[in-house]
């Protein structure tokens, strides 16, 4: 027994002084990296995960070609957001256009240790009734018919990130925060491909709860703020699953702070939580995983 212990202390006392060790090496390695370097690396690990890092304005976005485009869209994906530490106002916006039922939705919130917002544009086979919407699958569009989306994020009166691209699920999260989706707000653009689509979406937001006075429109192109959400929330049937999850992702967000407490910026603090930890880094950058998970049941059917 007296053997035992002091062998115990002296195995975690070397533990400790690897670990040490490697942190130190790995910090070593990424001070030594040049930008350029940081992020072709940085892309590289988030690129299998259908995203790309835009240095410039310290986000994550969705690529054109992601793997998430096969998906599409139905209500059960906002129904079950909380579930993946995903708490966030949505707004559904339907219309209906050259004989099928449309839908460009637009999000923004927490989305585990990331704030940010989408906009994404999704079609029917065919007419949908307001009934069925609920329960409707719809899917990505071709890129001929892709409208050119563009939009500035806001926390209260302080402009987060503006971002612009042809694009059929328009997206940006920073990561390393954390809001509450009632103090976002999104300023949005949208250059629809016709005047046809374009007055067939100006009709869907009117039926969806916005003024007319609110809706700023010249050629093809409208704009609008999306603050407070016209729809009824799904998270708001579930609020204490909701406040649970916000509450993880306070907890998440302190260990993620405290890990990376020896860098300031994103681009380093993920570089370094790959090497040093990568099971953590893999868990962070799925912010939309649960279509992944879908997708693995599929294959195995």
């Amino acid at each position: 027994m007296y053997i035992i212990f002091p062998c115990i202390m002296f195995f975690l006392v070397i533990c400790a002084l690897l670990m040490f060790w490697r942190r130190k090496c790995i910090i070593r390695k990424i001070c030594c990296m040049s930008v350029k370097e940081k992020l072709c690396r940085l892309n590289e690990l988030v690129n299998p995960f259908g995203f790309e890092y835009l240095l410039s304005q310290d986000i994550f976005t969705s690529r054109k070609d992601a793997w998430q485009r096969d998906f599409g869209y139905c209500h059960l994906y906002d129904k079950s957001a909380d579930l993946f530490n995903m708490v966030f106002d949505c707004e559904p916006i339907y219309f209906d256009y050259e004989g099928c039922t449309w839908m460009i939705e637009l999000w923004k919130g927490q989305y585990g240790i990331n704030i940010g917002a989408e906009i994404g544009i999704y079609r029917a086979d065919g007419l949908v009734s307001r009934r069925h919407r609920n329960s409707a699958m719809f899917h990505t569009v071709p890129d001929d018919d892709l409208p050119f989306f563009s939009y500035t994020l806001y926390q209260g009166s302080c402009p987060l990130y503006r971002i612009a691209q042809r694009h059929w699920w328009l997206t940006g999260f920073q990561m390393g925060q954390y809001t509450k989706p009632d103090l976002l707000h999104m300023k949005v653009e949208i250059l629809f491909p016709s005047c046809e689509m374009q007055n067939a979406f100006v009709q869907g937001l009117l039926d969806c709860g916005y003024a007319s006075e609110n809706i700023h429109i010249w050629n093809q192109q409208i704009s609008f703020c999306f603050s407070c959400p016209h729809t009824r929330q799904p998270r708001c049937s579930r609020r204490i699953r909701t406040a649970f999850a916000q509450w993880k992702n306070r907890i998440f967000l302190k260990i993620y702070c405290h890990v990376t407490k020896h860098f300031c910026f994103t681009m380093d603090k993920l570089l370094y939580l790959y090497e040093y930890l990568p099971f953590a880094f893999r868990h962070m950058v799925r912010i939309r995983h649960k279509k992944k998970r879908r997708r693995r049941r599929k294959h195995v059917r």
